[in-house]
């Protein structure tokens, strides 16, 4: 991935949720929201990428599991770090309150889930464009697994600090940001061909 595609990348990850935090008043749920129903538009469209590559039906399986599965850690994690800053936490009614909130009117719902829907449709559309050779669509596929893991670790570490220390809101939304940010710039990890 070029230096200006993990720019755009991270702005989209980061820049939106940081506009929530400071014009909004999102706090770390609304940010972990956004970023789960980012994820959950990148799992969807997944499937979609898989049936563009040439694997068996095995292998195309146990990558749209793997991904799945690490996306759930993630969203369990989230909600086990909420808990730890909030008591009384209830997920169902800080999604509800997450897409019903207005801002100049307009619920925000209404406005980030086709949002997000797009942006994946658009970079399925870009890289059927591009032409991307077979390997060249599997190494994106494995580095978006290999980053899904850095940024389950990372979740992990945030709650073992929240578990531990009293921590401010913005605290940790700088620590899920440099969480979810951070995995962008890690180099690819080349599968080791047999012979």
């Amino acid at each position: 991935m070029k230096s200006q595609e993990k720019i755009i990348l991270l702005l989209g990850d980061i820049a939106l949720p940081l506009i929530g935090f400071f014009f909004w008043n999102w706090g770390f749920y609304f940010i972990a929201l956004y970023f789960i129903l980012d994820q959950l538009a990148k799992q969807a469209f997944l499937i979609v990428r898989l049936k563009n590559i040439s694997l068996q039906f095995a292998e195309k399986a146990i990558r749209l599991g793997k991904s799945w599965t690490l996306f759930f850690f993630e969203v369990l994690i989230i909600i086990l770090i909420n808990y730890q800053m909030t008591f009384d936490f209830n997920p169902i009614n800080g999604i509800i309150k997450f897409l019903t909130y207005e801002d100049m009117g307009i619920q925000q719902g209404l406005i980030l889930i086709p949002l997000l829907i797009f942006a994946e449709w658009m970079k399925i559309k870009t890289e059927r464009t591009s032409k991307l050779s077979e390997e060249v669509k599997q190494q994106n596929i494995n580095h978006s697994l290999q980053q899904s893991q850095i940024r389950l670790s990372m979740l992990g570490i945030i709650l073992g600090i929240v578990n531990f220390k009293t921590l401010s809101e913005l605290v940790i939304v700088i620590l899920f940001l440099i969480g979810i940010g951070l995995p962008v710039f890690v180099p690819l990890k080349k599968a080791i061909k047999q012979a």
